[in-house]
């Protein structure tokens, strides 16, 4: 699930409001339960990939995560996705990119692909619907985005765990409620939490989203680190162009 809270400069405004460029690709969104959004980028910018000669993406929405981790990197890249329109859409977006030979999109929910494939990935990541017993809108895409019902945490830690190799990675973005919730859970599998960077949307903020690394094995010590989107005038941060510098237009 993403909220767009920093992507508004990837827009070319008009009729192509749909469409987001980056400095190597451009993504269109229309169709798509998973919108181009600060989540999504944070995630693809900051997941490590070194050594990651494959890489499974889950709920990958219009593809926005896949395209950076493909820019980022030379693994071959599985991206699933439940919804139809945005696997096509997903899709749309891979073949108009660079790395068309190295992103394959795959219609499928993470419950069946598990079953159907014998793959182990050296990075599995998520950018998931986290909303639980909430009050849903009249949208059933807005839904599939947003609420966990057709993917609950538990369900995305054991399709995970099944889907990593045995050094594997897991890297997931969720808000700090839900972010608690899954480290809890995590722990009931055996998954390792080995990095906790608190995202911070401006200074003076509080942290609303949290970027989680986890691993088979346990950490020595759990990383900790902070990371803050905007200044105070509302000027990003050199940390926030640091991080998205090979991806943004602007910077």
């Amino acid at each position: 699930m993403t909220i767009s809270l920093s992507t508004d400069h990837l827009k070319k405004h008009g009729k192509e409001t749909g469409i987001f460029y980056f400095k190597q690709f451009k993504v269109e969104d229309g169709s798509s339960t998973m919108k181009v959004g600060t989540d999504a980028v944070l995630l693809g910018a900051i997941a490590e990939v070194e050594n990651s000669g494959n890489i499974l993406e889950i709920g990958t929405g219009c593809g926005v995560i896949a395209l950076i981790l493909a820019q980022r990197s030379q693994s071959q890249i599985d991206a699933i996705e439940i919804d139809e329109e945005s696997a096509r859409q997903a899709g749309e977006n891979i073949r108009n990119s660079s790395w068309k030979d190295r992103i394959t999109i795959i219609h499928s929910s993470l419950q069946d692909f598990i079953l159907r494939s014998e793959e182990r990935y050296d990075l599995v990541i998520s950018n998931p619907p986290y909303f639980s017993r909430s009050l849903k809108s009249s949208d059933k895409k807005r839904n599939i985005s947003r609420h966990n019902d057709l993917l609950s945490f538990d369900e995305l830690i054991t399709g995970s765990t099944g889907a990593m190799s045995p050094g594997g990675s897991l890297w997931v973005i969720l808000p700090v409620k839900e972010s608690m919730d899954f480290i809890e859970k995590a722990m009931n599998y055996r998954l390792h939490l080995h990095l906790e960077m608190k995202i911070t949307p401006k200074t003076g903020k509080e942290c609303h989203r949290v970027i989680m690394h986890f691993m088979n094995a346990p950490a020595k010590t759990v990383a900790q680190k902070n990371f803050t989107i905007r200044n105070a005038d509302n000027s990003y941060t050199m940390e926030y162009k640091e991080v998205t510098r090979d991806l943004y237009l602007d910077f």
